[in-house]
């Protein structure tokens, strides 16, 4: 056997084997999606070196004033008694400015506070990339239950194109009814495909979310696993450790921080110095001691204070316009939630037994040539588009789960296994370290 026959023949072996064996689907779960999206979003991997910055300002404002040396020769290259050095007149000193108004712990505290504001801005970037891969997540179970309904809607409608053929052979259906028949399911086909080219890319747009290409072909969830709605009370409640209300309690904190640090600046600081005189005429040495403090007939930072004043009640007034906007938004998700609910329960309980009862009575009357092609079409149709209803409520259903969740931090979605945001202590891990972990 030459090189060229063994080398087909391997291909061959392998194909077939490929035949028998298929490659088996790979599923992410909701859990993995999330832990790569916290681990490798670009948006979240420039915080590590905003937490840096903030750490080195915080070096810079814990630090105090340099003492300074003076040194001073006077009576020197003159006339007369001047001339030269003969009656030279050498003082060198050491002073140091002390900061008073508490400068130094009011600049540390600001510091500090402008690192929580950049933890919290973490926080709720984090939030808002792990709403959107659930988002993406949520698109993907939808296409794959909106697929399974194609394919027993192909089913149905094969089945009866089946029937169809056999009753044309006695003489009962027309060919324009089997025309009409094989129609509907190349109509399905082609929406199949159409499903599976958009599963395709919303592949590569959940995977997008963590920067690298897929390495999966499927999704695991179901939608029509449905958590037990919250009270509305509860869910306002819950408002209060919201990411975006927890952003403004420190933006706001920050600001008073940084008023007080404007008031102390307007403070004046004290110059304490001592050193040694020495005279050459008089061959004398003696002590000097030195304090100094700038007159403040004004203060130097009023400009900055009222500034810093208009900025803090801004951003008091902002915070409850926020909170005011966030509970109407809940309140109006609340009631689409329960409206949503509603109907899928109306759908499953009432509209689709009763649109199967139609479909069935239509089946027995077409098989006795009482109705028409038309009737039992118009009631497939009928049942498979409430199927379908109830696919896109459930699928609606999570996404204003996912907007409370989004808002509150409850996990309600999908089951999830976590919910956007955890409840930290105040000793919580700075983003680097979470971003580590």
């Amino acid at each position: 056997m030459t090189i060229k026959t063994s080398h087909a023949a391997f291909m061959l072996l392998a194909l077939m084997w490929l035949w028998v064996n298929p490659a088996q689907a790979t599923e992410l779960s909701l859990a993995e999606a999330l832990k790569r999206t916290v681990v490798q979003s670009p948006g979240l991997q420039l915080y590590p070196y905003q937490q840096r910055i903030n750490d080195a300002a915080a070096i810079s404002a814990g630090m105090r004033p340099n003492p300074e040396l003076q040194l001073e020769l006077a009576d020197v290259l003159g006339t007369g008694e001047s001339a030269g050095i003969k009656s030279a007149e050498l003082t060198l000193s050491l002073s140091q400015l002390i900061e008073l108004g508490d400068k130094r712990q009011k600049r540390l505290e600001l510091t500090q506070w402008q690192s929580k504001l950049t933890e919290q801005q973490y926080q709720l970037d984090k939030v808002d990339l792990l709403a959107a891969t659930m988002r993406s997540f949520l698109q993907l179970l939808h296409q794959q239950a909106l697929f399974k309904w194609t394919e027993q809607k192909i089913a149905t409608e094969q089945q009866a194109l089946e029937a169809a053929k056999q009753s044309a052979k006695a003489g009962n259906v027309t060919d324009a009814d089997i025309t009409r028949l094989e129609l509907k399911v190349l109509q399905s086909r082609m929406e199949q495909k159409s499903l599976s080219a958009e599963k395709l890319v919303n592949l590569r747009l959940l995977a997008s979310h963590w920067a690298q290409a897929p390495d999966f072909d499927a999704v695991s969830g179901d939608l029509t696993v449905l958590p037990t709605l919250p009270q509305l009370a509860d869910v306002l409640t819950q408002l209060q450790q919201a990411p975006q209300l927890q952003w403004w309690l420190t933006q706001n904190r920050l600001l008073d921080s940084q008023l007080q640090l404007a008031k102390a600046l307007g403070q004046a600081d004290l110059t304490l110095g001592a050193g040694l005189r020495r005279n050459e005429q008089s061959n004398d040495n003696a002590f000097v001691l030195q304090v100094s403090m700038p007159l403040m007939l004004e203060n130097p930072n009023q400009g900055a204070i009222l500034s810093s004043e208009a900025l803090a009640e801004q951003a008091k007034l902002q915070q409850q316009q926020n909170m005011q906007q966030l509970q109407l938004q809940i309140e109006r998700s609340h009631l689409q939630l329960t409206q949503l609910s509603e109907q899928i329960r109306d759908y499953q309980k009432a509209i689709i037994p009763l649109a199967q009862k139609v479909l069935d009575q239509m089946l027995v009357g077409y098989q006795q040539g009482v109705f028409d092609m038309t009737d039992l079409l118009s009631a497939q149709q009928e049942i498979l588009l409430a199927k379908r209803n109830v696919i896109d409520l459930q699928y609606a259903l999570h996404l204003q789960l996912l907007e409370l969740e989004r808002l509150t931090g409850l996990p309600m979605v999908v089951k999830g296994p976590e919910a956007l945001t955890q409840q930290r202590n105040p000793s919580s891990l700075p983003p680097q370290q979470e971003l580590s972990q």
